[in-house]
């Protein structure tokens, strides 16, 4: 019994050794640095929220924190620059959702032992930038919109899948950045260099 007892004894002790310990993976945040700023020849800018969030299935905006529009406002506070004297320059923001939708598991033997993908996560930012310059009569309206989406599998943690949530919103706006800083660039004028 006691040579049973030690052989068990050694077998969890190496057992344990051998397991991997796993770091907890850090949420991603927002941060204005990833951004380049825009001088934009305006005196000042506004941000006007259109979007409401739906505040139900499959819209779950309403409970990420920070949310798409949130961090949207923030990245247009920080790259959208005004520096001119005068004019002004208005994003409007369209769209900014999270949709999270179950994904369909066909019941089978083999699926009980795979870890399949159980939810995705879609992204999409959309909003349109007015900027009107009234000194010297130029105007511009510019559209962008970016979607990203992800899957999330079954065997994710509650931290596991709000990294995949916030990475997601921070793809759709690198995305957003991106299609916007290309327009901006091509109106003649807008940009103080």
């Amino acid at each position: 019994m006691r040579l049973t007892f030690i052989t068990i004894s050694i077998f969890l002790f190496f057992s344990a050794c051998s397991q991997k310990i796993y770091d907890e993976p850090l949420v991603p945040e927002f941060a204005s640095s990833d951004y380049v700023p825009l001088s934009i020849n305006a005196r000042k800018l506004i941000i006007i929220q259109n979007w409401k969030m739906p505040g139900e299935e499959p819209f779950y905006e309403h409970l990420i924190s920070p949310n798409p529009s949130s961090i949207l406002t923030d990245w247009a506070g920080n790259t959208l620059l005004p520096t001119g004297s005068s004019g002004e320059v208005t994003l409007d923001i369209r769209k900014a959702s999270i949709v999270i939708k179950e994904i369909y598991q066909a019941d089978t033997i083999k699926g009980q032992f795979t870890d399949n993908q159980l939810n995705k996560i879609e992204v999409e930012l959309a909003g349109q930038i007015m900027w009107l310059q009234p000194v010297t009569g130029q105007t511009g309206f510019l559209d962008a919109r970016a979607i990203s989406s992800t899957t999330v599998p079954e065997s994710s943690t509650a931290l596991e899948f709000e990294v995949a949530v916030q990475e997601t919103i921070l793809s759709a706006l690198g995305g957003f950045d991106g299609k916007l800083r290309l327009e901006i660039e091509s109106l003649n004028g807008m940009i103080l260099r």
